[in-house]
């Protein structure tokens, strides 16, 4: 499937209710009754079925996080069969998203793993920056992983990536930022200047062909920030579908 038909495709990021039984999308869908499959963060698939719209509800505390669900605004989708865990992060899709695909299963490296320094040079020959810092945030079998990077400032513009290396490809989500000062706030509210790897979560990784499809949920103290990339034959991912969800501590 080339890029420009991917950009028709139907995707919807949704996150469950407490139990784990229903996904709640909360921006526009057109057709949200072909929407048939949740692909979710844990390397978990479920089959979903649209329920209804619902508004937000008097009691609404304002944040679209499972203890608010039954208060927020958006599409109400059942799960079908099984359940999903209250932390997992979802894409809703129709039947052919996948379809032709292969969905890589996933693990998360330890906390304190970092990238290998015999990868430095690549990664410093792709962007023209020193590598400050390398975290990988996700693993599969053979040689291919998912990792956070941070470069050297150019004066005052900041340069952080996500890569998905396979073999000898690399492909990257570029995150550039303008510094004002020492602990200030750089990529996201309160981030103090810093890049976080731990705050980023791939949702689902999907190859296709030489096209990679790479869902990735970036956590931050105002929240969740949501966003759908395919690759193409490129060295740069494009993004197809973007979202947010506000969850700052009441």
């Amino acid at each position: 499937m080339s890029l420009p038909a991917l950009l028709l495709l139907a995707v919807a990021f949704a996150f469950p209710n407490e139990q784990g039984t229903r996904l709640l999308a909360t921006g526009e869908i057109a057709k949200p009754e072909a929407l048939r499959t949740a692909l979710c963060s844990g390397n978990r698939q479920v089959p979903v079925e649209f329920e209804r719209r619902q508004g937000e509800g008097n009691g609404s505390s304002g944040r679209q996080s499972p203890q608010n669900f039954v208060n927020t605004a958006g599409a109400v989708f059942r799960i079908v069969k099984g359940t999903v865990g209250a932390d997992a992060t979802c894409a809703l899709t129709d039947e052919s998203f996948a379809a032709g695909g292969t969905l890589i299963p996933l693990t998360r490296p330890p906390a304190d793993a970092r990238c290998s320094r015999a990868d430095y040079p690549s990664f410093q020959g792709d962007k023209g920056r020193p590598v400050v810092g390398c975290w990988p945030i996700a693993r599969a079998s053979g040689n291919l992983q998912v990792a956070v990077i941070e470069f050297s400032r150019r004066l005052t513009h900041a340069l952080a990536s996500i890569v998905v290396i396979d073999g000898g490809r690399r492909v990257y989500i570029d995150y550039p930022a303008e510094f004002k000062g020492p602990g200030d706030d750089l990529w996201r509210v309160d981030d103090g200047g810093e890049i976080h790897a731990d705050r980023f979560d791939i949702v689902f990784l999907l190859k296709r062909g030489s096209t990679y499809m790479l869902a990735v949920d970036w956590k931050g103290a105002e929240g969740d920030a949501l966003s759908l990339h395919a690759s193409e034959d490129s060295a740069q991912f494009k993004e197809l579908v973007s979202d947010s969800w506000y969850r700052s501590p009441l």
